[in-house]
């Protein structure tokens, strides 16, 4: 994880706001961004880092948000189908395919949940 993320977390922490870490986990193909790439999505769909941009990234701001708002403790695995026809459809520019982990850090005063 980048220096800057770990930052972030740290600081949601100290300030009691959740946080889902969303890290790219498997990557095939013409991807936007390679295994281990990480963002922070926060309650009001604000963002640090990037999984790649495009219409992924804003689904996974959207589950992300959906997370923290419902309390889904369970992290969830998300797959995006992105052949150069899928990706066209959808706005996107690269023609491969990724899994993203979604992890929710519900920061409290009794810890993470």
């Amino acid at each position: 994880m980048e220096i800057e993320l770990v930052n972030q977390l740290v600081e949601s922490e100290k300030e009691g706001r959740s946080v889902v870490l969303a890290t790219v986990i498997k990557s095939h193909g013409s991807s936007p961004r390679e295994e281990g790439a990480q963002m922070l999505v926060w309650p009001d769909n604000s963002i640090a880092g990037t999984i790649g941009g495009g219409p992924a990234e804003a689904e996974v701001i959207e589950k992300s948000s959906e997370m923290i708002k419902k309390n889904v403790e369970d992290p969830i695995k998300l797959h995006f189908r992105m052949d150069n026809d899928t990706s066209a459809e959808n706005g996107g520019i690269c023609g491969g395919n990724v899994d993203i982990f979604l992890e929710l850090y519900n920061f409290n005063n009794e810890g993470v949940h």
